[in-house]
C-alpha cells in the first residue's frame, strides 16, 4: 500500500476491472467479528484492520457531497471529496460544459481508488465517506479494484437516485461549482444504472427533504456496517 495522502491525482490509464464483490448480509449468515484494538495501544496493527470504504454516488447536483458529509460526520468517518481529485484538465473541460470520456476519468478513477488503498494517518478514522458519480459499472469496478487488491477494505456504493429533470433544476440553481446543468443531459446518455449489483444500494432522493434522505442512507449505512454495541463488523 502506498503512503497516505490527502489528494493525489494520477493521469495514467485505467487498468483491467475485477469483478463484482459479494453482498454482505447482516442476518447472521456472514462470518463476522466486532473489530477490537490489539492489547497494547487499542489500534489494530495495520495489516489486520478492516476498513469500510462507502462511496456515495449518482449524477450531477444529485446531492452526494451533502450526504457524504452527513454521513461521515454522524459516524466519525473521514470525508473524501472525490471531485478534489480530477486533473486541472477535467474541471476546465466540465467548466465549459464538454462531458468528460472514458480516457478523462481514468486517471482519476484510479487516484481514488490509490487514496482509498493507501494507510491513514493515526488518530484519522480508517473508515471513508467518499463521493464519486461512478456512472458506469467499469467505473464503480475500478473502485471495486481496491478492495480486491488490498485485501483489508470493505467497499459499498449509495446510488442517488432522481430523474434527469430533476437534477438539471438543481444543478441550475447551484452557485459556485464547475459542473452545470448543460452536463446533467450527458451524464445520464454515459449512465449505467447499478441494476442487479448487489454492493449497490439505492435511494431516492427526488420529492422528500435532504434531512429524509440522510436519515435513510445513514440507517442502511448502520444496518450493514455496525454491531449492535456500536463497533464495527469485521468480516472475516
Amino acid at each position: 500500500m502506498g503512503s497516505y495522502e490527502k489528494k493525489h491525482i494520477d493521469t495514467s490509464a485505467a487498468t483491467d476491472y475485477a469483478p463484482n464483490s459479494a453482498e454482505l448480509k447482516t442476518n447472521g449468515t456472514h462470518a463476522a467479528t466486532a473489530v477490537k484494538g490489539d492489547q497494547t495501544n487499542g489500534r489494530i496493527p495495520e495489516h489486520e484492520q478492516k476498513r469500510w470504504i462507502w462511496f456515495i454516488t449518482g449524477p450531477t447536483a444529485c446531492g452526494k457531497t451533502t450526504i457524504a458529509k452527513a454521513l461521515a460526520a454522524k459516524l466519525s468517518f473521514t470525508f473524501v471529496e472525490g471531485d478534489d481529485y480530477h486533473p486541472k484538465a477535467n474541471v476546465e473541460k466540465m467548466s465549459r460544459g464538454e462531458p468528460l470520456t472514458d480516457s478523462d476519468r481514468a486517471g482519476w478513477l484510479e487516484a481514488l481508488r490509490d487514496h482509498e488503498t493507501a494507510i491513514p494517518p493515526e488518530g484519522e478514522s480508517p473508515h471513508l465517506v467518499m463521493t464519486c458519480s461512478a456512472l458506469k459499472r467499469h467505473y464503480r469496478d475500478v473502485l471495486r479494484e481496491g478492495a480486491k487488491n488490498a485485501g483489508n477494505l470493505r467497499i459499498r456504493l449509495v446510488f442517488l437516485d432522481a430523474p434527469e429533470e430533476v437534477l438539471v433544476q438543481r444543478a441550475g440553481l447551484r452557485q459556485g461549482h464547475f459542473a452545470k446543468a448543460n452536463l446533467v443531459d450527458s451524464q445520464f446518455e454515459a449512465l449505467e444504472r447499478p441494476d442487479g449489483e448487489k454492493d449497490v444500494s439505492v435511494v431516492r432522493v427526488d420529492g422528500r427533504s435532504i434531512e429524509d434522505t440522510e436519515r435513510d442512507v445513514e440507517k442502511h449505512v448502520r444496518e450493514v456496517t455496525m454491531c449492535d454495541d456500536g463497533s464495527y463488523l469485521r468480516v472475516l
